[in-house]
Parts: structure tokens; C-alpha cells; sequence
């Protein structure tokens, strides 16, 4: 039986972001024309219009926000025609949104039942962390390497830190999933490392998905911070062994199941 969701209406970010944008690359297609790009290029041909995919990013943002709010769950069937009519695009941003997702490992195409968002289950979260920490050891090894010589590095981290406190106390769920990823972002960037930085990078969705369902279900997000203040503060002045410890604690001593039933049925 399939579940069917209405997608919230968003900031510029989501939904009506979506609506904004499309209005927005209108007026731009009519400011400069292609008679204007040939004139500007001469000897090149002229360009496609991008607002597809500018679309499509946009399109990809409110699904994974939609999913991390659990207005889709694991498993819960993703029609391309209903999300085309829920953010009032057309079905092509829509498309080209559902096979960057498939790529990432976010949607499932599976015959004879569709297009579904990702199973969450202890197995695959298990093998999700295990990458995760590796990376992140790994860009963690590599900043705390040169902790001693460029203290001004860690000034985003804590930055982040702050943000994550005050969105903790003030309950925005999915906005304390969107800092949670992007310290761990920031902290892959640090290294400078462009192969570690395009491995990491893929995992990021799944990952706010994953944090934003379960913070979503927690009382208190205070824990969650801490974690993230200490983490920091290995990255500072901690010993290899001790920094390893920290993020095994951080990344893998986390519950496996979230209560899907609890979400279906909170609203």
C-alpha cells in the first residue's frame, strides 16, 4: 500500500525556493538572450539553459529534507509525478533529482516496486559508519598533525559548536542535522584533500537523513553537543589514540533503530 505525503512548504531553501528559482532563471533567460551570449562569445556556441539543473539541485534539497523530517520513511515509495505536482515543477528536475539520489545510495530503484527511499536497517548503518569513521579518522589524523602549527584552523569548528548549542535550545531538529554535517564537512575540507573530500562528500545525505530522524525523536539534543565540543578538543590537543576513541564513540556507539512506527504516526 503506498503512503501517500504532502511535502512541507519551505523557506527558500525547499519548496517554495523551488517555485523562486524557476521564476528567477525566467527573468534571467530574458535579461540575456542567446543573441546576447553569441555577441559576448563570438567563436563559441551558444549555451544551454541551466535552470533545469538548478531545478534539479533544489528539487534533490527538499526530498532530503522532506525524508529527514520523516515526512518520507525507509522503505516509503517516491512517486516522480507527486513530487512533481507537491513542489510544482516538472517531472524532469524531478527525475534528474531521483538518479543523483539513486547514485548516493538515497533511493532505491528496485523492479516491480518502484523507487523507494533507502532502507535503514542495523546492517546498513553498521557498514555506513564504519566508512564514515575511517574517513573521518583519517582527515582528523591529518588536521591534528598540524594542530600545533595553525591554532586560527579551528575557528570554524567552533563557530559551528555555538551554532549547534543554540539550535539544540531552541528545537529545530532538522537544522541541528544541517550543522551536525557540516562540522563533519568542514572538518574533511581542513584537510585539503581533494580524493578524501569527493569519498566523504557522497555520505553527507545519507547521513543528515539518518541524524535528522533520530534527533528528531530525542528529548534533549545536549549529549549530541558535548560530543562535539570534545571532539573538538581532541582535534586541539589530543593524543592519536585518544582522538580515535573519541570518534568511535561519536560515530559508532549510536542506536541502530529509530521507531519509524512513532514518526509515521506522530502528526
Amino acid at each position: 500500500m503506498v503512503r501517500l505525503v504532502s511535502l512541507p512548504r519551505y523557506g527558500k531553501s525547499g519548496a517554495e525556493g523551488i517555485q523562486i528559482h524557476g521564476r528567477m532563471d525566467n527573468q534571467m533567460a530574458r535579461t540575456k538572450s542567446v543573441g546576447d551570449i553569441v555577441e559576448a562569445q563570438p567563436d563559441r556556441a551558444p549555451l544551454r539553459p541551466i535552470a533545469p539543473k538548478m531545478l534539479a539541485e533544489s528539487v534533490v534539497e527538499a526530498i532530503v529534507e522532506a525524508a529527514a523530517k520523516g515526512h518520507f520513511l525507509p522503505g516509503d515509495r517516491i512517486v516522480e509525478a507527486d513530487l512533481a505536482r507537491q513542489l510544482n515543477v516538472s517531472r524532469v528536475p524531478v527525475r534528474e533529482a531521483l538518479r543523483l539520489l539513486e547514485s548516493q545510495g538515497i533511493v532505491e530503484n528496485t523492479p516491480y516496486r518502484g523507487m523507494r527511499l533507502m532502507s535503514v536497517t542495523p546492517e546498513t548503518m553498521k557498514s555506513l559508519r564504519k566508512v564514515r569513521l575511517a574517513l573521518e579518522f583519517l582527515a582528523a589524523s591529518e588536521i591534528r598533525a598540524e594542530a600545533d602549527s595553525n591554532s586560527e584552523q579551528f575557528a570554524p569548528l567552533e563557530d559551528l559548536v555555538r551554532e549547534l548549542d543554540s539550535v539544540a535550545r531552541e528545537g529545530h531538529t532538522y537544522r541541528f542535522a544541517l550543522l551536525d554535517i557540516e562540522f563533519h564537512r568542514r572538518m574533511v575540507e581542513m584537510t585539503g584533500n581533494p580524493a578524501l573530500i569527493r569519498a566523504w562528500e557522497p555520505l553527507a545525505r545519507q547521513l543528515t537523513i539518518v541524524i535528522g530522524l533520530s534527533t528528531s525523536l530525542q528529548s534533549t539534543l545536549d549529549d549530541v553537543v558535548e560530543e562535539h565540543r570534545v571532539l573538538l578538543d581532541a582535534l586541539k590537543n589530543g593524543t592519536s589514540k585518544s582522538l580515535r576513541e573519541i570518534m568511535e564513540v561519536h560515530i559508532l556507539e549510536v542506536p541502530d533503530a529509530v521507531n519509524y512506527e512513532l514518526l509515521r504516526n506522530r502528526d
